[in-house]
Formats: C-alpha cells, sequence, structure tokens
C-alpha cells in the first residue's frame, strides 16, 4: 500500500501569495496560515461517492488494479469535480469504471474515510440499480456480485460499513 501523506508535508506555501503558511490553531482545531494574506487551510476532507448496486440481493464490487489499496474490493465511485453534483459524479464515475447507467435510489449513509493515504474524505454512498454490460475501466482488475452476509475478507474504505447497514436497512423494510 502506498505511504500515507503526512500532515506536515502539506502545504508549505499559501495558494493565493506563495508566503508560508504557518501551523496554528483555531478553534482547537490545527490549521495552516499564510504569514502575509491571511488565508486559511483547513485541510477539510475531500468529497467522495460511491454507490451500492443491488441486483436480486446481492451488491456489485470491483477489484482494484492499484494502489491505494491494490488488490482491495470497493464499491464504484471516485471523487467528485470542481462544480459537480454528488449524482452526476456517481452517475459519470459509475459509467467511467463499469460502463454502467445507473439509478439512483436514495443515500446510503455518508463515512469518513480515514484510513486511505492520500488523505481524508467524506464518501456519500448512494444505492440503486444497473442496467448494461459491464465494461471494467484500467483502474479495476475484476468485478463481481457479493450477498452482504458473504462479503471479501478485503474490503477498501468504509465500503463493507455500508454494504452492512444497507443490509439491515433492507432487511427491516
Amino acid at each position: 500500500m502506498s505511504k500515507p501523506i503526512k500532515e506536515k508535508d502539506l502545504y508549505v506555501y499559501c495558494p493565493h501569495c506563495a508566503s508560508n503558511l504557518v501551523p496554528q490553531a483555531i478553534d482547537n482545531e490545527k490549521v495552516k496560515k499564510c504569514s502575509n494574506c491571511g488565508f486559511i487551510f483547513w485541510n477539510n476532507p475531500k468529497p467522495v461517492v460511491s454507490i451500492l448496486l443491488h441486483k436480486d440481493g446481492e451488491i456489485l464490487m470491483l477489484k482494484r488494479a492499484d494502489e491505494p489499496f491494490k488488490n482491495y474490493w470497493v464499491l464504484p465511485g471516485g471523487f467528485i469535480y470542481y462544480r459537480e453534483t454528488a449524482q452526476n459524479a456517481i452517475k459519470r464515475e459509475t459509467k467511467e469504471e463499469t460502463g454502467l447507467e445507473i439509478a439512483v435510489q436514495g443515500i446510503t449513509g455518508v463515512y469518513l474515510i480515514d484510513d486511505d493515504p492520500r488523505g481524508m474524505h467524506v464518501d456519500i454512498i448512494f444505492y440503486g440499480t444497473s442496467k448494461g454490460k459491464i465494461r471494467l475501466s484500467k483502474e479495476h482488475k475484476n468485478w463481481k456480485y457479493f450477498i452482504p452476509d458473504q462479503l471479501p475478507e478485503h474490503i477498501a474504505y468504509k465500503h463493507r460499513y455500508a454494504i452492512n447497514d444497507w443490509h439491515k436497512r433492507e432487511n427491516r423494510a
């Protein structure tokens, strides 16, 4: 797996004026503030999206081809582009990664991803259905539908929690 990025290595200079960013605390939160223009780098988590695609009680998962989490299973998904809605992002990412068209039915939950070496993310995990034939992108090496209580051992991010949460809700309905 990739080496985690150390917080001290992130952003040494201000993106606005190129002056030094100085560590300090604001509201008990460690931030970096520009010594010249006052810009504050909050180091917020990046928004990402995933989707739990269900078919006949099984969940589609993809096996990653690259680091981070090479050979781990994940739900389809990825980063939200600037000025892109979460719904449009998950449709785009799913099409790019699987070739599938999706129908979003709702939100499974929102999860803090704190185990990614690239940084922290907030994952908005949708659930829905798909149509079409799966055509994997180069990002993934395999796909499989899993029964929720027979998931593979190596699952990245918080996708196992999302699947379990969805499965519990579906069983109560």
